[in-house]
């Protein structure tokens, strides 16, 4: 086969038992996997843990990737995050300040915009700062740091509702702007 093999075309072949399609994801993708685990847990040992659990997943899950729902990269970040929140949640933090908010975005998010986009992160920040502050807030703690919905109306003292909707309104704006 030319070309390129695609990290899709890897867990097509994982999902059918290839261990050297695994080894060969991992290292394609180990990297930027760690960094989304650190940028969350600010742990390089629990980063390392979530890291090996998100990779178990992998080989265990790569039946249910679905190329027409998404790239390979978004499955493998998603599934990633989601581990690491729920490792979060399980120890509960007190929470960064808005400061640590400036955390590499880019780098997290970079993999939502399309497998391969140079330009992804570059087009993200100016898009970020197109938002009402609180949206742009809500945003970053929710999707960077793992603030439920209900911790970000704790720390702004707001509804419920009304998070929910700077949210809803800040990832509409956000996809509008990155189209």
């Amino acid at each position: 086969m030319h070309g390129v093999i695609t990290n899709e075309l890897l867990l097509r072949q994982i999902a059918s038992g290839d261990r050297e399609a695994f080894r060969a994801l991992y290292r394609n993708t180990s990297d930027m996997l760690f960094s989304v685990c650190l940028s969350l847990l600010k742990d390089r040992a629990r980063a390392e843990d979530i890291l090996q659990d998100a990779f178990v997943r992998v080989w265990d899950k790569a039946q249910s990737f679905d190329p027409a729902k998404g790239s390979a990269s978004t499955w493998l970040v998603v599934m990633t995050r989601r581990l690491a929140l729920n490792e979060l949640r399980r120890h509960k933090h007190d929470g960064p300040s808005l400061d640590d908010a400036d955390c590499d975005l880019a780098d997290t998010i970079a993999a939502d915009l399309s497998e391969g986009d140079p330009i992804g992160k570059r087009r993200l920040k100016p898009c970020l700062e197109k938002l009402a502050d609180m949206q742009r807030e809500s945003i970053l703690l929710a999707y960077i740091h793992g603030y439920t919905n209900e911790e970000l109306a704790r720390r702004f003292q707001r509804p419920l509702g009304t998070v929910k909707s700077w949210l809803l309104r800040g990832l509409a704006d956000l996809r509008k702007c990155l189209q």
